[in-house]
């Protein structure tokens, strides 16, 4: 299973009952696709930066981002119950990608670590002026 993540921007004048309404919802289609919700944050609301064409004359929104595991097809069905809700906004949704952190204080290619060298050393030129 995939782990995938889900954003969805609400008209904040619905009200947090009904946006929690829907929220739960969609939680229980992803779950009766066969996924799992990991978890709901939801991010209140936040002036939009922009225009959008099903809202224009919207001027805030309402954030919900929504954590999930489930088999590929999946989101395929989320995006087609999404496009023909009148609740939702926008959405997007997209596949969580792990982030990696570095641990080491030096970067390393191929295992070896790398100093500083000078352009002089790389061209094979010496490096002072010659006498």
């Amino acid at each position: 299973m995939n782990q995938y993540e889900l954003i969805l921007i609400f008209d904040p004048k619905m009200g947090e009952d009904k946006i929690d309404h829907f929220v739960t919802k969609v939680g229980e289609k992803i779950k009766g696709w066969g996924g799992e919700v990991e978890g709901v944050e939801k991010w209140g609301a936040k002036r939009l930066a922009s225009i959008m064409s099903k809202a224009k004359t919207l001027q805030q929104g309402f954030y919900v981002l929504v954590r999930f595991k489930s088999p590929a097809n999946v989101p395929g069905e989320v995006k087609a119950f999404l496009k023909v809700s009148e609740s939702v906004v926008r959405s997007f949704l997209s596949r969580a990608v792990a982030a990696e952190t570095v641990t080491s204080e030096k970067s390393e290619i191929a295992g070896k670590p790398l100093d500083a060298v000078s352009v002089g050393e790389i061209k094979g030129e010496p490096l002072g002026k010659p006498e």
